[in-house]
């Protein structure tokens, strides 16, 4: 399995699947590359896919210090990454923390981007947004992580899902850290919730150039629609696209793979020529 040391400082564990034009998939808080598997199998066979763990998250490197972690210090491991696997411009897609990380990916490393996906994303964490990480990160504080993925899971889980899927609950919750050979650290996790509080790049999304695809699910309570709505006016001649149904969550990705899927698999192709 491949582990690299990178320039900004750390080790960072990835995953290289497929064939065809670099596509680099950028995961949320906390989160290592594994939730996106239903992803990588059904872009494989259009893109060379890259999945890795953020610092903090799996086999990469964990720092103690909360300030190591911000979006444009994740943006620039990811960057360093590229450099490393000479991919030249690759298509980028962010999902959440990893929607904010493309954010600055985009802006600061422009030149390596050939497409830009912003799903169940925000420019600028509110007030409401950082109380809304609070509720989370209250109980990793405190080292009760059973307690953080339970709440965890109420922000981004549509009640369809809570509701009628009892088996997925308990496989998401239990696999994420509990079961988890490779978990986020409880310094990681504090690093990401800082990361998420800090973020801002409102003011300079207008230098986003690549053609950019915004996404939201209309059941996403974590991040609602009204954020990225206002990253979609902030990028030139963007695209928005809101999932919609009872599975259109925050984890819509998770929860109705096969449209969320093709939705994103044909919005690629489109800026590939396939």
């Amino acid at each position: 399995m491949p582990l690299v040391s990178l320039p900004t400082g750390i080790e960072m564990f990835y995953q290289v699947e497929g064939s065809g034009e670099p596509l680099l998939l950028i995961m949320g808080t906390a989160a290592d590359h594994t939730p996106w598997a239903r992803q990588v199998e059904d872009y494989r066979d259009h893109f060379t896919v890259i999945t890795y763990d953020h610092r903090g998250t799996g086999r990469s490197t964990h720092p103690a210090d909360r300030r190591a972690y911000s979006m444009r210090v994740l943006a620039d491991d990811a960057a360093a990454l590229l450099d490393h696997l000479d991919t030249g411009p690759a298509h980028v897609s962010g999902l959440s923390l990893g929607s904010a990380t493309a954010q600055e990916f985009a802006i600061n490393h422009q030149e390596k981007v050939k497409s830009l996906q912003l799903h169940c994303t925000w420019g600028y964490s509110d007030e409401w947004f950082c109380r809304m990480i609070d509720s989370m990160e209250f109980m990793v504080a405190h080292d009760d992580f059973g307690a953080y993925i339970r709440c965890a899971l109420m922000w981004v889980a549509s009640p369809d899902f809570i509701n009628s899927r009892p088996d997925d609950v308990k496989a998401f919750e239990t696999g994420f850290i509990l079961e988890n050979p490779h978990p986020p650290s409880k310094e990681g996790m504090m690093g990401h919730f800082w990361a998420d509080k800090t973020h801002d790049t409102l003011d300079r999304l207008g230098q986003v150039t690549a053609p950019t695809l915004v996404t939201s699910g209309e059941m996403d309570h974590q991040v609602p629609t009204r954020y990225g709505l206002e990253v979609h006016g902030r990028i030139p001649r963007s695209s928005l696209h809101v999932f919609t149904g009872p599975q259109s969550s925050h984890i819509a990705f998770h929860e109705m793979p096969e449209e969320w899927n093709a939705f994103t698999l044909d919005w690629m192709k489109r800026h590939t020529g396939q």
